[in-house]
């Protein structure tokens, strides 16, 4: 082909063509490139690609020079950088123009020596894909924020399904345990009432055979005090006399921590009546601090953090206290003797935080899932009822708080709570 039928045809071509030699004068433009060109130039021939295109020419020498130096193509693609020449573009899709995205090949051009003596640049105008792929990537982006905005929303009400199902289940469990503590109550009341009159009549009937033991080795024969003693020796007298009053004390002692115990379902199943009041949670923590100080002083170093000003919840004294001591009694008997608890009370915006940490045993997830299931309890017979937490939960649901529980087997265990701050 002829160099005239070669440039007829480079004209005609409706991709932008540009030829420049290695001083980067252009030799030629075609209607294409000329006619895209935002910046307006009557001809390009003979002129030099620095002064048409100054603030490009940076990227394109860097660009040329290297298809100079190493004789093979160069590609710079739309999405390493979108707009190299200032080109408008007519969108098929909307008709408006707007600025190019373009992809760039730099073609090396050889003469009869084989070396490059010129370089094409040919511009492919690449805007419909390029808008297509930006709003399929905007469109993922927002799919994938939706994903995650239901993904937060579904845990939301995942939590909300679970604490609605916890409120239900302690409000059937509070009624149960109000007419349990009732049943309990009576009978255990007549019981304790009679072990007493007991406890009085065993002492008096020890202190008659006491004094009637000591009349017979006076007045009696030998022979009938022989027999006497023979046979309180056969029953174990002696050892009934000192086990008795022991035995009584015991059942009292029982009784005692039945009515414990039916206070506990009480408790749970109904709080104090008392009013509500701005209440410094601050000083309530020092408080019940120094009520457990005994239980404290041998089990635990007490790592304290409280605000200076005042820490205001509108809330019910009796309720807040019991709160912590369940909790931090709790926390002392998950821990080896001289271990770690830590108290911190810090000011929100709007709220106020409550953490109660400890490093005792922990728990793991199976134990952590059911800490607030009346009843239920990690510790030896006879040493909880397992409605501590319980009670705290009904606490933290009674206040419209909230509370958080992380724990692992070893490590510890912390409550976080965040009450609503008092504005008054």
């Amino acid at each position: 082909m002829r160099k005239a039928e070669l440039e007829h045809v480079l004209v005609q071509l409706p991709i932008a063509v540009c030829i420049i030699d290695e001083a980067r004068t252009i030799v030629f433009a075609n209607a294409a490139f000329s006619g895209g060109l935002t910046l307006r130039q009557a001809d390009l021939t003979g002129r030099l690609l620095d002064d048409v295109f100054p603030q490009q020419i940076r990227f394109l020498k860097r660009k040329i020079n290297s298809v100079f130096a190493l004789k093979n193509p160069s590609f710079s693609y739309w999405q390493q950088r979108p707009h190299v020449f200032p080109m408008s573009s007519s969108r098929p899709i909307t008709g408006d123009e707007s600025e190019m995205y373009q992809n760039v090949q730099f073609i090396p051009l050889l003469d009869s020596a084989d070396e490059v003596s010129h370089l094409c640049m040919v511009i492919s105008d690449v805007t419909a894909e390029a808008s297509y792929f930006l709003q399929q990537s905007e469109l993922k982006a927002a799919l994938e924020e939706e994903h995650q905005q239901l993904q937060k929303l579904h845990a939301e009400l995942k939590q909300a399904q679970q604490q609605m199902l916890q409120s239900e289940k302690m409000a059937s469990i509070g009624q149960l345990a109000a007419g349990v503590a009732h049943e309990i109550n009576n009978p255990v009341g007549f019981v304790r009432s009679n072990l007493e009159t007991m406890q009085d009549y065993t002492a008096k009937l020890i202190n008659v055979m006491d004094r009637q033991q000591k009349i017979i080795q006076k007045q009696a024969e030998p022979r009938f005090i022989a027999l006497l003693s023979d046979l309180y020796e056969r029953l174990g007298v002696a050892y009934i006399q000192s086990d008795l009053p022991d035995l009584i004390k015991e059942s009292l002692e029982g009784t005692e921590r039945v009515r414990s115990i039916v206070k506990s379902l009480r408790d749970f199943a109904t709080y104090d009546d008392e009013g509500w009041v701005a209440l410094d949670l601050a000083a309530v923590i020092r408080s019940a601090l120094a009520l457990l100080e005994n239980e404290i002083k041998y089990k635990a170093k007490v790592q304290l953090e409280l605000p200076e000003q005042n820490a205001l919840i509108w809330a019910k004294a009796a309720s807040i206290r019991q709160l912590l001591f369940n909790v931090i009694l709790n926390a002392l008997q998950a821990m080896q003797p001289m271990g770690l608890l830590q108290i911190r009370c810090t000011l929100q915006q709007d709220s106020i935080e409550l953490i109660i940490q400890d490093n005792g045993c922990g728990m793991d997830n199976e134990t952590l899932s059911r800490i607030f299931d009346p009843f239920f309890t990690t510790k030896a017979v006879g040493q909880g009822t397992g409605l501590g937490l319980a009670e705290v939960y009904n606490i933290v649901q009674e206040h419209e708080a909230t509370m958080q529980v992380d724990s692992e087997p070893g490590t510890g265990t912390r409550f976080r709570f965040c009450f609503k701050a008092y504005r008054g």
